[in-house]
C-alpha cells in the first residue's frame, strides 16, 4: 500500500504530506482543499504513467484549469526569493520504507513565439544520490570535451585520444543504463503500488441511469461510463462468488431483493432488471431509469471496489452523494470490510458527518484527516485519532465531535 504522499506547489497545497491508510477520509470546509489532495494525487499517477495531458488528467476527474490556477500562486515566504520564477510542482510518494518509491517535478511548458501554456511536463524522476550518479547530456558533452583538451594540450595522439574517448563514452554508457535501470524500477514501482492507476470516482446520478455503453479509460468512467459492461464480467467462472456477495450487500435497501445485468450492455439500449420484493410479480422488474439514486450510487461503489479490473488505489469524492446519515454509516463500514477482502486502498471526500460513524480509528488501516486552510491560506492537515473517553464520561459519537467542531473540518470564522 502507499504509506505518504508529499505535496509541494499545487493548487491550494504549499508543503503538505498525508499519510493514508487502507481507508482514508478527509474532511473539511468548503474549498479547503480536499479535492485539491486528490488532483495533486492524479497529478503523480499522471507523471508516472507518462501522460499529463488536458484529456488523460479530465478522464481521470480532474478539474483542468489554466496553469497559473494548478500551480500554487502563494507570494514567496521570507525565506524564498520571487525572482527564481514560477515554482514547480513536487510529488512524492512512499510505499512503506523511509525512501520514495516515486518522485517527480512538473512544470508547465510554455510556446517560444508567444509565451503561452503548451503543455505539463515532468522533470527527471528524482532519485536523490542516485540521480546525481547518471551523467546528463550537457554532462556527457563536457565530459568528452575536457578529454579532448586535456590530449590536445599535452600533444596526445590519435591513438591515445581514441582510448579516453572510448573510456568516456563506456563511463557515459553505463551511467545511461543506470539511469534507466532506475527509471524502469519506479515506473514498476508506481504500477506495483496502484499509483499508475489513481482515479477520482464521481458518479454522476445521470450517467448511472443512461450510462455511455463505453468508458475512455477502461473499464469504467469516473462518471459511471461503462458501469453495465463491468458488470456482466461479475458472471465469469472464476469470479463468480462476487456477485451474490454484492447482491447480499444490497440488502441495505429493505425493498431490493435482485438484479440482472443485460445480455448485451454495448449499447445505449442495455437495461439492468431491478427486483423489487414488494411488488406484484408482473411489475417486480424495473431498469435502472426508475431505481433509486442512492441504490445507483452504492451499485456503483461496490463495482468498483469488487471488481478486479478497477484501479488498487483509487478516491471516492463526496461519497456521501445521495445517501441518508444511516446508509453513509452503512457503506462506510462494507468500503473498510472491501478494501481489505479485496486489497484495494481508497481516499474519500465527505461533508457528511454521518460518514464518520462507520469508521473504526482504533483500527490502524482506517484513518480520519481533519483539511482546513491556515492562517496563509495553505491547505493543510491533522490527523483525528480515536477518542478517548474519560472515566465515567460516555464516549461522543465522531458524528457527533465533527458537527460540534471538536475535532476540526468545520469553518470557524461565522
Amino acid at each position: 500500500m502507499i504509506s505518504e504522499i508529499r505535496i509541494q506547489n499545487f493548487k491550494s497545497i504549499h508543503d503538505l504530506a498525508l499519510k493514508p491508510g487502507r481507508v482514508t477520509v478527509l474532511i473539511g470546509e468548503n474549498g479547503s482543499g480536499k479535492s485539491n489532495i486528490l488532483e495533486a494525487i492524479a497529478f503523480a499517477a499522471g507523471a508516472a504513467a507518462g501522460k499529463l495531458d488536458s484529456i488523460f488528467l479530465a478522464n481521470r476527474g480532474v478539474r483542468v484549469v489554466e496553469d497559473t490556477w494548478t500551480t500554487a500562486a502563494f507570494p514567496p515566504g521570507e525565506d524564498e526569493d520571487e525572482e527564481k520564477g514560477p515554482k514547480r510542482i513536487r510529488l512524492s510518494v512512499k510505499g512503506g520504507s523511509e525512501e520514495p518509491v516515486f518522485e517527480c517535478r512538473v512544470h508547465a511548458k510554455r510556446r517560444k513565439d508567444d509565451g503561452s501554456f503548451d503543455s505539463w511536463a515532468v522533470s527527471a524522476p528524482v532519485w536523490k544520490k542516485e540521480v546525481d550518479e547518471a551523467f546528463q547530456e550537457q554532462e556527457f558533452a563536457e565530459e568528452i570535451e575536457k578529454t579532448l583538451e586535456g590530449l590536445k594540450s599535452k600533444g596526445g595522439t590519435r591513438k591515445d585520444a581514441n582510448s579516453q574517448l572510448e573510456q568516456t563514452l563506456r563511463r557515459v554508457l553505463a551511467s545511461a543504463r543506470l539511469s534507466a535501470q532506475k527509471r524502469a524500477k519506479l515506473e514498476h514501482n508506481a504500477t506495483v503500488l496502484g499509483l499508475a492507476d489513481f482515479m477520482i470516482y464521481a458518479p454522476d446520478n445521470e450517467t448511472l441511469r443512461t450510462p455511455p455503453p463505453e468508458s475512455v479509460v477502461q473499464p469504467l468512467g469516473v462518471r459511471g461510463q461503462g458501469l453495465l459492461k463491468l458488470l456482466q464480467s461479475f458472471s465469469e467462472p472464476k469470479f463468480a462468488e462476487r456477485l451474490p456477495d454484492m447482491k447480499e450487500r444490497l440488502q441495505l435497501f429493505g425493498w431490493f431483493e435482485d438484479f440482472l445485468t443485460p445480455d448485451d450492455a454495448a449499447t445505449v439500449e442495455a437495461r439492468l432488471q431491478i427486483r423489487d420484493k414488494w411488488l406484484a410479480q408482473d411489475r417486480a422488474v424495473f431498469d435502472q431509469r426508475s431505481a433509486n439514486e442512492g441504490f445507483l450510487y452504492l451499485l456503483f461503489y461496490f463495482t468498483v471496489l469488487m471488481s478486479w479490473r478497477t484501479p488498487r488505489f483509487f478516491a471516492f469524492d463526496n461519497v456521501d452523494n445521495a445517501l441518508n446519515p444511516k446508509l453513509c454509516s452503512a457503506l462506510m463500514r462494507q468500503i473498510a470490510e472491501l478494501t481489505k477482502k479485496h486489497k484495494k486502498q481508497v481516499i474519500c471526500t465527505t461533508h457528511n458527518a454521518a460518514i464518520l460513524d462507520g469508521l473504526n480509528l482504533h483500527d490502524d488501516e482506517q484513518r480520519l484527516y481533519a483539511v482546513r486552510r491556515d492562517s496563509d491560506g495553505h491547505t493543510v492537515v491533522h490527523r483525528v485519532r480515536a477518542p478517548q473517553p474519560q472515566s465515567g464520561e460516555t464516549p461522543v459519537r465522531l458524528s457527533e465531535a465533527f458537527a460540534r467542531g471538536i475535532i476540526g473540518g468545520l469553518p470557524d470564522h461565522f
